[in-house]
């Protein structure tokens, strides 16, 4: 493979509202807020609030403020709810390709850690009951929409089946979902939280995608004892998140329409996603085996022939559990074309 073009799979974000945000930090540092304090682990309640009001605004179900936690972005809260839920030897079923982040935490986890395959629908929820029961998991996680790496996003018969299967055996889930409003699609795809309820979901949203990268807020919905729990572990990890980051994002998303802007960059996210094709396509026709359709988010997964060139790709055995993935990688829908 050439050396055309470098970095690929890495997480660019590309599109994002600068002046907006800029104008929030200016805000914040004008403003009189009291910076010789600490704010409560649980994060800023208006900040509470406001995700709450924002990201659940087309959701029939809302959850209370106090079921809330603020994090420094999703990477942590995978830590948290690894560290507060599971114990040494305890199992985790984990969709495979699946988010490379939460592997890496993985690797230094002593759990029985198990890999189910994923298709651009769903899992299969007869391997999924059998692997239920062989295993007895205590934790499955999940990216049911706009999955990175693949961008596929599970449909609502998968979503229902799904819930009906870990309601049967009462099993708790991460639901990690980061890129809900980056949809190329005319379709909404419900959240396993909403659509159950919250019940044994644990939730993980976060602003990295959708605001900036670099000011890093995400927070977790659960119930009461999982909250508790995640509080607990919070105060060990960072005691809270920071104070300027929270104020920064809660004066945007007060004075900024998030759903708007995210909605008007989506003809972008897709021209950039059409270029990404086009090129790679061209760069690499007979090498191609196969390439996923991302219905949003900001990844798809390609299959090549022969193994990847490592300085230009990730290697895909960074999303498995197996080590037998080195022909497969990660695209970033932002990086690889031509500006």
């Amino acid at each position: 493979m050439s050396e055309k073009v470098k970095n690929k799979s890495l997480g660019t974000y590309n599109i994002l509202d600068s002046d907006n945000l800029k104008k929030s930090i200016s805000t914040i540092i004008e403003s009189n807020i009291n910076y010789n304090t600490y704010l409560t682990p649980k994060g800023l309640k208006e900040l509470r609030q406001k995700i709450i009001e924002v990201m659940t605004k087309y959701w029939c179900f809302h959850p209370n403020p106090e079921e809330t936690i603020i994090t420094s972005c999703s990477q942590q809260s995978i830590n948290l709810v690894f560290d507060s839920i599971l114990k040494n030897n305890d199992t985790i079923l984990i969709e495979q390709p699946t988010y490379y982040g939460t592997l890496d935490i993985l690797k230094n986890k002593s759990f029985n850690k198990i890999g189910i395959n994923l298709s651009k629908e769903g899992f299969n929820l007869k391997e999924l009951e059998e692997k239920i029961i062989k295993y007895n998991p205590k934790l499955i996680y999940v990216v049911p929409t706009f999955h990175n790496p693949t961008g596929y996003s599970w449909s609502k018969k998968s979503r229902v089946g799904f819930l009906k299967l870990i309601n049967k055996y009462n099993i708790l889930v991460i639901e990690d979902d980061p890129y809900h409003l980056i949809n190329f699609t005319n379709k909404k795809y419900p959240t396993l939280y909403e659509l159950n309820k919250g019940k044994n979901i644990i939730y993980l949203g976060t602003f990295s995608k959708y605001i900036s990268p670099s000011i890093n807020v995400g927070y977790i919905f659960a119930n009461n004892s999982i909250i508790s729990k995640l509080y607990q572990y919070k105060k060990s990890y960072d005691l809270c998140t920071s104070a300027f980051n929270q104020y920064v994002i809660l004066d945007y998303l007060n004075n900024y329409n998030l759903e708007e802007t995210i909605s008007k960059r989506i003809p972008k996210y897709q021209e950039c996603l059409t270029k990404s094709l086009i090129n790679l396509k061209e760069q690499y026709r007979k090498e191609i085996i196969s390439i996923t359709e991302p219905k949003g988010g900001l990844f798809y997964l390609i299959k090549f022939k022969s193994k990847i060139d490592e300085s230009i790709f990730d290697n895909g055995n960074n999303y498995y559990l197996v080590n037998n993935h080195e022909n497969e990688t990660r695209i970033n829908i932002c990086s690889y074309f031509d500006e």
